[in-house]
């Protein structure tokens, strides 16, 4: 099974997010994943959180992504199965963090685990701040 953390970031207390905040890191959750999904790694860095970039390089994302997505396959099917609700991560800064969870299918595993950790930035911007593969 291929487990990766490609920059996650762990709530540490979940709880379930208003439904205006959850619209909005939902569309950018899927924003993110449909520029992973079309292979635009590059991209999919460019639209995420000022924290992941700075934790993690473009040159870095790429190389990650595309040995996962190698090993995956192609995107078949994805059902979110939850989302939660944080003000504290570890070992980042306290804001608004949401964690979406997706039952994935892809054409080399037919069952993965992916989790978009997305972040209300200083702008106003829900981000993504973190993928998780499993």
């Amino acid at each position: 099974m291929i487990s990766a953390a490609l920059m996650i970031i762990l709530p540490l207390i979940n709880k379930r997010p208003d439904s205006d905040k959850a619209e909005a890191a939902t569309v950018a959750a899927k924003e993110f994943l449909g520029q992973i999904d079309a292979d635009q790694y590059d991209a999919s860095w460019r639209i995420s959180a000022e924290l992941l970039k700075k934790r993690v390089s473009l040159e870095e994302w790429h190389e990650q992504l595309a040995k996962i997505r190698d090993a995956l396959g192609t995107q078949v099917k994805r059902e979110q199965s939850d989302i939660s609700y944080a003000t504290t991560a570890k070992d980042s800064p306290d804001g608004e963090y949401i964690q979406i969870f997706y039952d994935s299918r892809f054409s080399k595993n037919a069952k993965v685990k992916e989790t978009v950790t997305v972040m209300l930035e200083e702008d106003g911007q829900w981000r993504v701040a973190g993928y998780f593969v499993k």
